[in-house]
């Protein structure tokens, strides 16, 4: 028997004692936490909206594009018998769209690029208030007695109007994006051609759907780059980030290079998590592997996005190492 339409809709903001136990039992915990620390948690809140706000865009602006008709909705990452409309639909549709939760088909090319492209934007675009506004977030938290609201408000509301200053950090921003696409992006293609000659044509996979795959991977991008930013103010809350925080080891110019420059404290503090994070999941969803696998590439790769990252910041400022 299918059930009205309008009984339905009802149901959908009902709860179950259950559900109302856990609620108020984990909400006295976060209350408790928070009431312990509470700078700390006033950062978190704050840095957790701060990591959000670009992904919800992108999702949202995916969902009107589809929505209107301009493109398909190939997108195939989902669980086939995913509940419709109760409690677990949101978490399920976050999950779907960063990747950790799909079919085992993957998604189609033409959905892998699209979130690429969107989400790629959306960063880019936002990252000159992104950066502002996270600022002046982390002054509030961690220094609230140099904090002034209306110097927040002018300094924010000077940087919205400035188009210089959103230009210049446009600029930045593709640059640094650009480094997580070369290292995903080129340990992919190593994988491929690894795994080339010991492949048949049918068993293997056709390297498109590698290439979808990392191309939905976009989103992790994202928030690799957001927390490497939100990791800048863990430590130094009042410091302006990007480019000037590759600096933090005393690299000034590629003479003052070391190659241990990834053990410093600052930058395994902005970058050792999330990269386990991002790299769990690419080696585990874009190339397959096991989880032991998987775990253990993304210890591995920590060096390698930390070095990256800050060859990354010396070369915006004195070009390549070579001719």
């Amino acid at each position: 028997m299918i059930e009205p339409e309008d009984n339905r809709s009802q149901h959908r903001f009902q709860f179950s004692l259950r559900a109302i136990l856990i609620v108020v039992t984990l909400s006295c915990l976060v209350l408790a936490i928070t009431a312990r620390f509470p700078r700390q948690s006033a950062f978190t809140a704050l840095m957790t909206g701060l990591l959000l706000f670009p992904l919800a865009m992108a999702a949202a602006i995916r969902s009107i594009i589809v929505r209107a008709g301009l493109i398909d909705d190939c997108w195939r990452w989902q669980p086939s018998v995913a509940r419709q409309g109760g409690i677990t639909e949101w978490p399920v549709r976050v999950f779907r769209f960063l990747g950790l939760s799909h079919a085992a088909g993957g998604p189609s090319l033409a959905a892998g690029a699209t979130v690429a492209i969107i989400s790629t934007l959306v960063l880019v675009g936002l990252w000159p208030m992104l950066r502002e506004v996270g600022l002046w977030f982390a002054i509030a938290a961690n220094e609230p007695k140099i904090f002034s609201l209306e110097d927040a408000a002018r300094s924010i509301g000077e940087c919205a109007t400035s188009g210089r200053y959103w230009f210049r950090l446009w600029q930045w921003e593709l640059w640094s994006v650009g480094r997580w696409w070369i290292l995903f992006g080129g340990v992919l293609v190593l994988w491929l051609a690894a795994r080339a000659p010991f492949s048949t044509r049918a068993s293997g996979e056709s390297w498109t759907c590698a290439l979808a795959r990392l191309l939905a991977f976009a989103p992790w991008l994202a928030v690799l780059e957001m927390t490497f930013l939100i990791g800048v103010w863990m430590r130094s809350p009042s410091t302006v980030p990007e480019p000037s925080t590759g600096f933090v080891v005393g690299i000034f110019s590629w003479d003052l290079w070391h190659w241990d420059c990834w053990l410093d404290r600052e930058w395994l503090v902005r970058g050792a998590v999330p990269t386990l994070a991002a790299g769990y999941v690419f080696f585990a969803r874009v190339l397959r592997w096991n989880w032991l696998a998987a775990a253990m590439a993304a210890i591995l790769l920590v060096p390698v996005a930390i070095w990256l990252s800050i060859a990354c910041t010396v070369a915006w400022q004195h070009g390549l190492p070579w001719p």
